[in-house]
């Protein structure tokens, strides 16, 4: 199945691919900060012919971010750059395994929930930054902490956004249900959610993607994944937020079962109007307002006893060790992640935007009312989902025995402790 420019922000593998991913992950590791590429001292600072490795949907989405490549040419005429394009399912095994050999392109697409297990064969680029004053405050915060490992930039993001509540206005007023607003509560969301849930359809749609699953623990209980870096998926208070979105399939029946094998399940039920929400990206809010038949608003994710928590996550571009000319290829990044494409990317709904300066863009193409208070508060109350280097086993792991759960198969406990396990803490 070809991805679109919205399922490219997937945030789970398909199954088998975390063995593939592992392998190139390991080799990743080992070879840590040993290639030969330097901080902004190395190669021609002004001319380069540069090759960007990214996901890719197919030729239109080929041709669309090649404009954002030929930016850098735009600005630098000494400098090119060329999308060397691979489908989302497939670009991660493909990357670890290029990093891992040393031979690299030098621009390298990144997501911020995969990104420590390809940090150390990626540069940083904090030197980098400050040489060009590249300055991070023109960023959302919470995206550039996302894209950082071991303190240091690793990336730097073209989009970013905290998950939030896409819901079918059309549903909510047939049923009498008010629209939610900033500062609901989950007593509130649960009594919405079964009135919506009659003649066939749902209130909501869960699947046991990573970034969902962990933004309705974080809101229910506080719990994070990890503690001092390593996977916490036993603690107690994570075990119990995931019991409870467990029970809004097997106990609660607010949100049907899952199928295994068919990640865009989520989607379809949304956007089929089978399932009156869903909790997704901004990223995908103005592609879902072009495919669905019905009023579309957003919410911010119910609040939990600590409030409404939820996390951001995006992705960005950063530079490989191999590269011999990463001035160059970091003026191609700094052209990539400049006012105008970003600004182009959001007026086309292909991102919500990294700089805030392109956001009021974003917010117009969107037009939904409400759109700016909703994401300006999911914002205030989200921070970036830090993960492993052990992640992508994780989020394949999560999909097969969370599937489970949801399911009422086996126990919400005994898949945490299954992932763990198998997974091993991570570092």
């Amino acid at each position: 199945m070809k991805a679109t420019p919205v399922r490219a922000h997937r945030w789970a593998l398909k199954t088998g691919m975390a063995a593939l991913s592992v392998l190139a992950l390991t080799a990743v590791a080992a070879c840590g900060g040993g290639n030969s590429g330097s901080s902004g001292s190395s190669g021609s600072t002004d001319k380069a012919d540069l090759t960007w490795s990214f996901w890719v949907a197919g030729t239109e989405d080929q041709a669309a971010w090649q404009k954002v490549a030929d930016q850098a040419h735009t600005d630098h005429t000494g400098i090119t750059v060329k999308l060397q394009g691979a489908p989302w399912d497939s670009y991660w095994s493909k990357i670890g395994t290029t990093l891992a050999g040393g031979k690299a392109p030098c621009i390298i697409g990144m997501q911020s929930l995969r990104m420590a297990s390809y940090a150390g064969a990626m540069l940083p680029l904090d030197d980098l930054m400050k040489k060009y004053g590249m300055k991070a405050e023109d960023f959302d915060k919470p995206i550039m902490d996302g894209l950082k490992a071991d303190g240091k930039q690793i990336a730097i993001p073209y989009d970013s956004g905290p998950m939030v509540i896409f819901y079918n206005k059309d549903m909510f007023k047939a049923a009498g249900v008010p629209d939610p607003k900033p500062g609901w509560t989950m007593d509130e969301f649960k009594t919405a959610a079964k009135k919506l849930t009659a003649a066939g359809k749902t209130g909501l749609v869960t699947t046991p993607g990573d970034l969902g699953t962990m933004s309705w623990v974080r809101t229910m209980t506080g719990a994070e994944p990890l503690a001092d870096g390593k996977l916490n998926f036993t603690d107690p208070k994570f075990e119990q937020g995931f019991s409870q979105y467990a029970d809004f399939v097997k106990t609660d029946k607010i949100a049907p079962q899952v199928p295994g094998g068919n990640p865009d399940f989520e989607t379809q039920q949304f956007t089929g109007g089978k399932a009156a929400m869903q909790l997704n990206g901004p990223w995908s809010l103005i592609d879902t307002k072009g495919k669905v038949k019905f009023n579309l608003g957003i919410a911010p994710i119910p609040a939990g006893p600590d409030g409404s928590k939820t996390y951001t996550a995006g992705s960005g571009f950063g530079i490989s060790r191999s590269c011999k000319t990463p001035d160059a290829a970091f003026q191609a990044i700094m052209s990539m992640t400049s006012v105008k494409p970003l600004t182009t990317l959001a007026q086309a709904g292909r991102a919500y935007p990294s700089r805030t300066v392109a956001h009021p863009a974003w917010f117009t193409a969107a037009g939904i009312a409400g759109a700016k208070e909703t994401i300006d508060y999911a914002s205030e109350n989200s921070v970036p989902l830090v993960t492993s280097k052990n992640w992508v086993q994780v989020a394949d792991l999560l999909n097969r025995f969370g599937t489970q759960a949801l399911n009422g198969e086996i126990p919400p406990d005994q898949a945490l402790k299954t992932i763990q396990d198998q997974a091993g803490a991570g570092s």
